[in-house]
């Protein structure tokens, strides 16, 4: 299946922010060896760029299954039991992530009368990073779920256990 619209824009959203990273820390290593003064501003602005570097890619790791587990025990199963740990799996992933988003969502809320130290930008567009990662990880988690759900339904193996493709 081809990437979608929201695939572009979360590898292209992860590669700009990994090449901000990579600018900010040049620019930090650059200024301390050759500059009298280094920017004061570099250290936060690469951490806020890092929350979102991994915000924009964990959905797209989650649709992958590119996160790091112990498979040893799933890897012993075949057919229906495997497609059915996978399925309880997902339902915890996505139970924990609603819980995440929901709390996250009331964190940013909090934020909005926070400004960051060396940037002085609104704390609450740093805290919303924790609403993107945990809705891309539910959002793709919820469409491995179903497919999880619809092999178990047709009596089939385990089409759903690999990443979406």
């Amino acid at each position: 299946m081809p990437k979608n619209f929201l695939e572009h824009i979360l590898e292209w959203m992860s590669a700009v922010c990994f090449a901000g990273l990579g600018g900010v820390v040049l620019l930090q290593v650059f200024a301390r060896l050759f500059l009298p003064r280094a920017p004061h501003w570099t250290e936060e602005a690469s951490r806020f760029i890092m929350l979102y570097m991994v915000a924009f890619a964990s959905g797209l790791a989650a649709k992958e299954r590119a996160f790091v587990n112990v498979d040893v025990f799933i890897n012993l199963l075949k057919g229906r039991s495997r497609t059915l740990i996978h399925l309880l799996i997902d339902l915890a992933t996505i139970a924990l992530m609603v819980v995440t988003v929901w709390y996250g969502w009331k964190n940013a809320a909090v934020g909005r009368i926070q400004t960051s130290a060396s940037l002085s930008i609104p704390m609450n567009l740093i805290y919303m990073s924790m609403v993107l990662h945990s809705g891309g990880i539910l959002f793709y988690t919820a469409a491995l779920a179903a497919e999880d759900a619809k092999a178990l339904l047709k009596g089939g193996g385990d089409p759903g256990h690999a990443a979406l493709s």
